[in-house]
């Protein structure tokens, strides 16, 4: 699946919200990072993630062949996440940049540059 070319405008934009969400909020920041970090480690599609933070089922981005008691751990970790008391913050950055698409979203998140990022359609 790929999706429309987020412009660099766009993806400055997105970095600009994403260290300013870092900034104000430092431990829903900690705790993004290790969910997204863990999804980069378990392999998962960043989709997939992005899906969970918002209880949308996406049956595109949902894992084929992941032993369940390893996507119940993931799910506990994305629902630590989702129980922080600035999670609204999160999902207004990410309804804002809708059009960057979660996966480049997270890997901002990560502290790719945007430069890297741009007109690549491979990452999910």
């Amino acid at each position: 699946m790929t999706s429309m070319l987020a412009s660099m405008n766009e993806l400055y934009e997105a970095k600009k919200d994403v260290d300013s969400l870092k900034q104000q909020f430092p431990e829903l920041s900690e705790q993004l990072v290790h969910v997204v970090s863990l999804t980069r480690q378990l392999q998962l599609k960043y989709g997939y993630m992005g899906s969970l933070l918002r209880d949308k089922e996406l049956p595109d981005f949902e894992p084929q062949f992941v032993r369940g008691s390893i996507l119940t751990l993931y799910q506990k970790e994305i629902g630590k996440l989702k129980d922080n008391p600035n999670i609204v913050q999160l999902k207004t950055v990410m309804n804002k940049h809708r059009k960057v698409s979660d996966s480049k979203l997270f890997l901002l998140i990560l502290g790719a540059k945007p430069e890297l990022l741009q007109g690549s359609t491979i990452i999910k």
